[in-house]
């Protein structure tokens, strides 16, 4: 039993470790709204799925890649790799944004242009906030 508990608390606190280097915002939440604080950890949360997500997949890719090429593995090999991986993330990286690209379908849709409109307003120099209706 101590080696099952101490398994699950390795898996939190490396989920801890990944979600910690994932933020860089720094570690103390300045907000002293509750909601605030809950989005922020929310945030952190859903990037941190993103990414574990696609780790996964790459994972994945690459143990169907050697079983294709015939490589034999052994399955208490696989149990050690883990999506928390951080070396592959370049988080402050290279990003590159086509501003010539056409719009995504669904930024036609009212709704989200509507959005979007409001958005624009709101950062141009002088603008007042919206007034909630």
């Amino acid at each position: 039993m101590r080696q099952e508990v101490s398994a699950t608390t390795n898996k939190i606190e490396s989920y801890h470790a990944f979600t910690k280097w994932l933020n860089f915002g720094g570690d103390v939440i300045t907000e002293n709204d509750p909601g605030e604080q809950q989005k922020r950890l929310r945030y952190i949360d859903l990037v941190a799925s993103a990414v574990i997500l696609q780790n996964t997949v790459d994972m994945m890719r690459v143990l169907q890649g050697l079983q294709d090429e015939g490589e034999e593995g052994d399955i208490a090999d696989v149990q050690y790799l883990s999506p928390y991986m951080t070396t592959c993330i370049k988080r402050f990286g290279n990003y590159h944004l086509d501003l010539k690209r056409a719009r995504e379908p669904w930024l036609k849709e009212a709704i989200f242009q509507e959005a979007a409109q409001r958005a624009k307003l709101a950062t141009q120099p002088g603008a007042r906030p919206a007034s909630s209706a």
